[in-house]
């Protein structure tokens, strides 16, 4: 048995992301079972592949959710510098990380390097 999306790894409602980690895992393990020899490995291989990715998301939509009930003086000096922060990371390698997400059904899968 193997749990996949939100009740593998749920995030923070107000990321966004719980549907789309969740067709990602569906589309990594069936790669994985499609090309590896064994449910056990493809299951390892999709652990491997799919843990650094969930990891970064959940970590990033915790600080977001933390960050949504700013008290009065957090919400005057956010709002003063959201333009310039917004200016500076709307091209981000952490944006591209999380949005620019591509998985390549014609690439197949691999067996983990051993431990």
């Amino acid at each position: 048995m193997i749990v996949i999306g939100d009740a593998a790894h749920a995030p923070s409602p107000s990321s966004g992301q719980g549907a789309s980690l969740s067709i990602e895992d569906a589309v990594v393990l069936a790669k994985s079972l499609r090309d590896l020899p064994t449910p056990q490995a493809a299951f390892a291989r999709f652990e491997a592949a799919r843990r650094p990715r969930v990891e970064r998301i959940i970590k990033w939509a915790a600080r977001i959710n933390n960050s949504k009930a700013a008290g009065p003086v957090a919400r005057m000096l956010r709002d003063a510098m959201l333009p310039m922060i917004l200016t500076m990371t709307a091209d981000s390698k952490a944006l591209r990380q999380t949005y620019d997400y591509h998985i390549d059904w014609d690439t197949h899968t691999h067996t983990p390097a051993a431990a």
